[in-house]
Order: structure tokens, then C-alpha cells, then sequence
């Protein structure tokens, strides 16, 4: 079974309706707007990095819930730094508790989201951490450069040292460098893309 068929099941099928959120996100919108966020688009991007972020607003909920908010669920990370060509690239690696150290697993590159400009490994946690324990992969999340204090290209370069990084040291993490896929969420996608080319 693939990774996308793991993550996805039958869920590539069109819809006839526009998707509307369900409780529990209907839930999370509403606390986000209770944390008093401004409109994105009026805030400079130093201010916008600092707007509270569905992430928040989860921990929030979990808070109020009398859950605690970092649990790993069953999910351990290592912060690891990447050396690119334009200085250190901070990542992360995910690996699900019950992985084997005997043999080698599967691993996928993620890129964060945040139009180029915002978000980071905090804000884009639980993504690569369900990811990895709903396919059993090991993850490597990367955080790139951002505009506008970096200029394109600079987050693809950073995405295609890390994707290059993964493939020459992904046994010193248990990874199989034979099984490497790339994704990423909203920009992180665009960097997915542009490392496949």
C-alpha cells in the first residue's frame, strides 16, 4: 500500500459540495477567532508571524479540554540543523515510538506552509507529526528561508539542500534512501513540486 493510499484512503474523490468544516474544526475556527488575531493582510510580516495560528488555537482547546497540549502522540522529533549552501537549515525529524532501529523506513520531506513569508516548524507540527504516525514514516520537516528578507529563490534552494540531505543521510536516521517523498502544505507545497523537477 502506498503512502498517499495510507494517508488518503478514498478520499481523491470529487465532491458534488463544497466542503464545509465539521464540528471539531468549526470548533478550532472559533477559538481562532476568539484568540484576536487582525487580518493578515493589513500586518507587516514581522506583525503576522506573531498572530495567533490554528496551532494555537488548538492547544488552546486542549487546554480547556484539561488535555495536555504536547503530548507527542506516540511520536518522538529530533531538531536537527542541515547545512545549506547559504547557511543552516532548521528541520525536524518525526519517527513514530514504535519504529524498529533494525531496519530501514520509509521517509518523507515536508515543507511548511505560510506563503513564503510566515509559519515555521512550531506552527506546522501536527501535520508532519500525524503524518508520520498514520503511515508509519519517518519525517523531515524543513523550515526555509523566508521573504521578504530572502529573495526567490531562496526557500527552494534551502527545500532541494534538505531533499538532498535526506537522500545522502537518511541511514544515520534509519530512513531508506530508496524510499524518499517529497510534500508540503500550501507554499511548502510549491517546494515539493519544484524538488521533483
Amino acid at each position: 500500500m502506498s503512502i498517499i493510499d495510507k494517508l488518503f484512503g478514498d478520499n481523491d474523490k470529487p465532491r458534488d459540495t463544497p466542503a464545509k468544516a465539521d464540528g471539531p474544526m468549526q470548533k478550532v475556527l472559533d477559538e481562532l477567532a476568539s484568540l484576536g488575531g487582525k487580518p493578515i493582510e493589513t500586518l507587516s510580516p514581522a506583525e503576522a508571524r506573531q498572530q495567533p495560528t490554528p496551532t494555537d488555537a488548538v492547544k488552546s482547546l486542549l487546554r480547556k479540554d484539561g488535555k495536555d497540549p504536547s503530548d507527542d502522540l506516540g511520536v518522538k522529533t529530533t531538531d536537527i540543523t542541515i547545512p545549506g549552501a547559504a547557511g543552516p537549515i532548521q528541520a525536524r525529524i518525526y519517527k513514530p515510538h514504535d519504529h524498529s532501529e533494525d531496519k530501514l523506513h520509509p521517509v518523507v520531506v515536508y515543507f511548511h506552509g505560510g506563503g513564503f513569508v510566515i509559519a515555521d516548524l512550531d506552527v506546522y507540527d501536527g501535520g508532519p507529526r500525524g503524518v508520520s504516525k498514520m503511515a508509519d514514516v519517518i519525517v523531515v520537516s524543513v523550515h526555509y528561508r523566508q521573504a521578504p528578507e530572502h529573495h526567490f529563490p531562496a526557500a527552494h534552494d534551502d527545500a532541494l539542500a534538505a531533499y538532498r540531505w535526506v537522500l545522502d543521510n537518511a541511514q544515520s536516521f534509519h530512513g531508506d534512501p530508496q524510499e524518499v517523498a517529497v510534500m508540503g502544505e500550501s507554499a511548502g507545497g510549491n517546494l515539493a513540486i519544484g524538488v521533483s523537477m
